[in-house]
């Protein structure tokens, strides 16, 4: 079977210019044929228009077939961004709990000066020893969840 070339002259073009198309015919039986003029009249289009897109999308493989699937990335990352600042929170109030009880009982309204200097220069040594096991945690130092986990 041999597909006439469709001939299509617009406004874009010069006169003498024409565009050469093929087409494509299909049929399709009542229930699908109600299903797209449906989602097309959605669309504002009409249902050979909504197919025509449909079947550019199919060839294109966009991802924007998948809208559930994006729509669920798209909540992971929000919950993502999340849980992030509440670890950010929760690092902080773990700092100032160490911090809190570092502080000898009975000194936690009015601490004297020289005491003051002390307590600071330990909790920046807490901060600085936290670091260095940060920085061990992400070189791989430490084995998470082996077969031995109080070896860690």
């Amino acid at each position: 079977m041999q597909i006439a070339p469709l001939d299509i002259k617009t406004k874009f073009l010069r006169r003498d210019q024409t565009v050469t198309l093929k087409s494509v015919h299909f049929r399709v039986d009542w229930k699908e044929f109600e299903l797209l003029e449906e989602e097309a009249k959605k669309r504002k289009l009409t249902p050979n228009a909504y197919a025509k897109l449909l079947h550019r999308d199919a060839l294109a493989n966009y991802d924007r077939r998948h809208e559930v699937l994006l729509d669920q990335l798209e909540a992971l990352r929000d919950q993502y961004a999340e849980l992030h600042t509440l670890l950010v929170k929760t690092a902080a109030l773990s700092a100032g709990a160490v911090a809190a009880a570092s502080i000898p009982p009975g000194m936690a309204t009015s601490i004297p000066a020289p005491m003051r200097e002390q307590v600071k220069g330990h909790i920046t040594a807490s901060v600085r020893e936290g670091e260095r096991i940060s920085r061990a945690f992400d070189e791989g130092v430490f084995r998470v969840g082996g077969p031995d986990a109080t070896a860690d």
